[in-house]
């Protein structure tokens, strides 16, 4: 009597089974099946893997990305295009740029000779900044500083324009480069006075910081006729030579003031190895490899 009992329990147990397969799984996605697939009173529907992995359909952006069609970032693509810029609106720039030097000049004579001196050797350098205290003996070298402050710009700004072909060609991005470029070596200073800061060296810093205003007056001065010779060049040849000429010259300048300024922090190099490396990758180096990536970017 028990095993009958037992045999009609499995009995009704499989029929309720199979019919509870034939109504489909409660636990499968439905919106995830594919569109013939949803049917489930479908006959002739194939039975389907819940293992089997459905091919998924990027959104929108992430589409974009997979795809890369994103275009690359460009610097001077947010520039301002096109040419305008007269030779007489340039003309009368570079003359006020003069007037400025010839200001600087008349200020303080001496200070031009003692840049140049202190430009050569480190007992100039030292004696100079012992006399340029105050605001009478530092004006004169920060007049120098503005000449060179003004000049490097435009001299930026003639450059571009010859690599360019005179795409940029216009008062905006003149202005632009003006303040750009002296935007950068004013936050060298002001880095340099936040290590000075920080780590509490009044002394070095601050010679590293009057070598580096020198040199910047004495370039100041030789790249006022350059800029004047390309800014106004018949020639393309002629002026694209003296282009990688002046380059070549301020290479050499910026060469001629690391070996100096390594003379200055060759004392930490023994007891502070990493700061002093960590200091050379972030002020000196990084900049420079920053700029020289910007100026190989396609424009």
């Amino acid at each position: 009597m028990i095993r009958s009992v037992l045999i009609l329990l499995l009995f009704q147990g499989w029929i309720a089974g199979a019919s509870a397969q034939e109504a489909g799984n409660p636990f499968d996605l439905i919106h995830r099946l594919p569109q013939e697939l949803r049917e489930i009173g479908d006959a002739s529907a194939p039975a389907v893997n819940p293992f089997d992995v459905i091919a998924h359909r990027a959104p929108g952006v992430s589409q974009t990305l997979s795809e890369n069609k994103t275009e690359a970032f460009r610097p001077f693509s947010i520039m301002p295009r096109g040419g305008g810029l007269s030779n007489q609106l340039l003309f009368g720039l570079l003359v006020a740029m003069f007037a400025v030097l010839t200001l600087s000049v008349a200020a303080n004579r001496s200070a031009v000779g003692k840049a140049w001196r202190s430009f050569l050797n480190d007992n100039a350098l030292t004696q100079a900044q012992r006399e340029a205290t105050g605001l009478v003996g530092s004006t004169p070298y920060y007049l120098l500083y503005l000449n060179f402050l003004l000049n490097i710009g435009l001299f930026i700004f003639l450059v571009i324009r010859f690599f360019t072909l005179d795409r940029f060609n216009n008062a905006a991005f003149l202005f632009i480069c003006m303040i750009g470029g002296s935007a950068a070596f004013l936050f060298k200073h002001v880095l340099l006075s936040i290590i000075r800061y920080l780590f509490q060296l009044d002394t070095e810093v601050g010679r590293y910081n009057f070598l580096i205003i020198v040199f910047n007056c004495i370039l100041g001065l030789f790249l006022v006729p350059f800029n004047f010779m390309i800014a106004f060049g018949s020639e393309s040849f002629y002026q694209g030579l003296l282009v990688f000429w002046v380059l070549g010259l301020v290479s050499i300048f910026y060469a001629y003031r690391s070996l100096r300024a390594l003379n200055i922090g060759s004392k930490f190099l023994a007891g502070d190895q990493f700061h002093f490396l960590l200091y050379l990758c972030t002020v000196e180096v990084a900049p420079v490899v920053l700029l020289a990536k910007i100026a190989t970017m396609q424009v």
